[in-house]
């Protein structure tokens, strides 16, 4: 019983000193999250199918960091975006997934942005980029030529309505629309040569609009 009571100090000692050690890792592991996410965005920026991205640097088991900054929603949103490029080279590198398995993944996964993303720029973003995705489908007829071309816009309509400012939304609305009522023009592949992804992390618009 005395071992027991003059232990006493000694175990709250470690206990202390193992909670200032957790708590001192935790907070270099949310200070490397910060430093990740600032540096990996770069690298998206730079070249949008770089590989190895977002990924944890936690050296706590279970990242805990990751939990209580709540950024699982930021990386699953950063994900979804970077898929949706892979689908546009062709492969994913990071699984060697053909582009027909990416695509799909790609569309699940900007689905589920457009459905249920924090923010409403977002959920706009997502569905911008489903609506580029849709309208660059290869079409085998007028027909389906149609059908693509009122999907899209749906797509389109809802991320200007996510957000008002998204101005690539816009841009690719008006296309669209262009394109539904083309009036003596030609619906030519080339048509669908400028789609604009903006908000897709710093893409921008590219060729003012598609």
């Amino acid at each position: 019983m005395r071992i027991l009571r003059h232990g006493l100090p000694l175990f709250a000692a470690l206990a202390c000193l193992g909670a200032a050690t957790v708590l001192a890792l935790l907070a270099v592991d949310a200070r490397a999250w910060q430093h990740t996410l600032t540096r990996d965005d770069l690298r998206f920026r730079a070249m949008h199918s770089h590989a190895d991205l977002w990924h944890s640097p936690s050296l706590l088991p279970g990242d805990p960091a990751r939990t209580l900054l709540g950024l699982d929603d930021a990386i699953s949103y950063r994900k979804a975006i970077q898929l949706f490029w892979f689908s546009r080279v062709g492969t994913n590198p990071e699984t060697r997934e053909d582009v027909a398995q990416t695509r799909v993944l790609a569309q699940e996964r900007l689905q589920g942005l457009a459905n249920s993303a924090e923010t409403g720029e977002e959920r706009s973003n997502a569905a911008n980029l489903l609506g580029v995705m849709t309208v660059t489908t290869p079409a085998a007829d007028a027909a389906t030529q149609t059908q693509t071309l009122q999907r899209s816009a749906l797509y389109f309509q809802r991320a200007i309505l996510d957000d008002p400012t998204n101005y690539a939304a816009k841009l690719n609305l008006e296309l669209v629309l262009r394109l539904q009522h083309p009036g003596k023009s030609r619906f030519g592949k080339d048509a669908r040569g400028g789609y604009g992804y903006g908000g897709a992390q710093g893409a921008g618009v590219i060729g003012g609009g598609f």
